[in-house]
């Protein structure tokens, strides 16, 4: 009895070993094998990640299309003006003086075009500004000025978002005076002057721009007003401004 049941053992721990070896040499072969999938890639040099970057039709980057450009061709433009003026005006009374005008609003329109490539832009503006001389530390005369100028600007970085620029215009001058006591005045002529400034182009339509405008008159001496011994005389113009145009 005792030897049976020591055979059934030697069976059960015979066995036993069987399906642990099988069991192990599974477990071996699947390890080598993962083993052997993992080593497969060896780069010799480092993984690097690339952005994708896709290129428009155009050609350009997206850095370089964002960028308003002119193209090779002549565009129209309009623009609203805004600022200060300071005239420089004598008025004289008798053997009086006037104070000069103090610094006043001016509004404007322009229309105009820039050449090809946008280094070049020639238009006409219309300015309207108003200034009050003193006397006696009272007001005395209002003097109304209109300005119509035909101006052409050279513009500096045409391929670039902000355009240094300076020019030169030509244009005629009405200035309309007046004062109780005073009588009235009205004085025109030809004005020569200069301009610089700084545009910004904010999209391929829209540019805003700050500059300044000297304005100087052809009148040699003080004319005479009607109904009184009022004399006077508008030498120049000065102008700061702000502009906003748009480009067709």
């Amino acid at each position: 009895m005792k030897q049976d049941e020591t055979d059934r053992f030697m069976n059960k721990t015979l066995l036993a070993s069987v399906l642990l070896s099988a069991l192990f040499s599974s477990t071996t072969f699947a390890a080598e094998e993962l083993s052997t999938e993992n080593s497969a890639y060896t780069p010799s040099e480092p993984l690097v990640l690339e952005p994708v970057v896709a290129i428009p039709e155009n050609g350009l980057s997206p850095i370089e299309d964002e960028v308003p450009k002119f193209d090779d061709t002549m565009h129209y433009f309009v623009g609203l003006t805004g600022g200060m003026a300071d005239l420089s005006l004598d008025v004289n009374v008798g053997s009086d003086k006037l104070q000069s005008p103090d610094a006043s609003g001016l509004f404007g329109a322009d229309i105009g075009f820039y050449t090809a490539g946008g280094k070049g832009r020639i238009y006409y503006s219309y300015q309207k500004m108003s200034g009050e001389s003193d006397h006696n530390d009272k007001k005395a005369i209002d003097t109304d000025v209109s300005l119509h100028l035909i101006s052409a600007d050279y513009i500096f970085r045409a391929d670039k978002t902000i355009n240094p620029f300076i020019g030169a215009h030509v244009g005629y001058m009405i200035a309309d005076s007046k004062g109780d006591g005073y009588g009235s005045y009205k004085q025109s002529g030809e004005l020569l002057g200069v301009q610089a400034g700084v545009a910004w182009r904010m999209s391929d339509h829209f540019t805003a721009e700050m500059g300044a405008r000297h304005s100087a008159t052809q009148s040699k001496e003080q004319e005479a007003w009607s109904g009184s011994n009022t004399k006077s005389e508008l030498n120049s113009i000065t102008s700061f401004y702000m502009s906003a145009n748009y480009r067709f």
